[in-house]
């Protein structure tokens, strides 16, 4: 029986938390997964679909994962380490290790560094000065990943297999194309991101998110990210 409940969108970083519980091999054994529309502050799948999403989240972001007692756990950088400590298939190093804690270190950059401010450009009330700004620090903080972090051309961001690092960074690249931010000028980067992409299980999972989108969202869906804006609303 599942133990804990993931509230996730298929396009802002809860997806990431999906992509890791797929390969984790949690999902419907340790963890249920539905959807949440971030804008509405409604759930859309499960059995609690239709109602205040507020209820389940005060602060109304995803991810959001119930554990069994009812903690609310909120953020990646605790979320993904949940799917690591309860994962079949490895996706991250065990607690209290050496590289337990360089994991800690990665996720706590992609989210304080480049999530928070990438995240800045979906704000459409930014001055043209403003914007600017946000683009060049967006730009030093992948220069740093292509230049320092990916500058071996290494496969995945944290040791020699695929952790739940490379599935926030993966979504958070994602984004890239609709904030207007160019990835070809950053090789290493753009070859991860490709990589990344290309797994089976990542494939898999996209899949499984549009699969169980409702009708209404998975119209939005066949547009690949065209209500980005709102579904990252409330991430950040």
């Amino acid at each position: 029986m599942s133990n804990a409940t993931l509230y996730y969108t298929t396009t802002s970083c809860g997806a990431s938390n999906f992509i890791a519980a797929h390969r984790a091999g949690i999902l419907g054994s340790k963890l249920k997964a539905y959807q949440a529309d971030i804008g509405a502050h409604k759930v859309l799948t499960g059995p609690k679909a239709g109602s205040d999403f507020y209820a389940i989240n005060p602060k109304g972001n995803v991810p959001a994962i119930i554990l069994a007692d009812g903690t609310l756990l909120n953020e990646n950088s605790a979320t993904l380490q949940w799917i690591v400590d309860n994962a079949v298939t490895p996706v991250g190093a065990k607690n209290g290790t050496a590289e337990r804690y360089l994991l800690q270190s990665k996720l706590s950059w992609i989210s304080s560094e480049l999530h928070g401010t990438v995240g800045g450009l979906f704000n459409p009330t930014l001055s043209a000065e403003v914007r600017e700004f946000v683009v060049t620090k967006s730009y030093q903080k992948l220069q740093f990943l292509n230049d320092v972090e990916l500058a071996d051309g290494r496969k995945f961001f944290v040791g020699s297999a695929f952790t739940v690092a490379d599935s926030y960074l993966y979504i958070v690249l994602s984004w890239s194309p609709y904030i207007k931010l160019d990835l070809s000028k950053f090789p290493n980067v753009e070859a991860y991101f490709k990589s990344i992409g290309e797994l089976e299980f990542v494939k898999e999972a996209h899949a499984a998110m549009a699969k169980a989108s409702p009708t209404t969202l998975s119209r939005k869906l066949s547009r690949p990210f065209l209500k980005l804006r709102q579904l990252l609303k409330r991430c950040f």
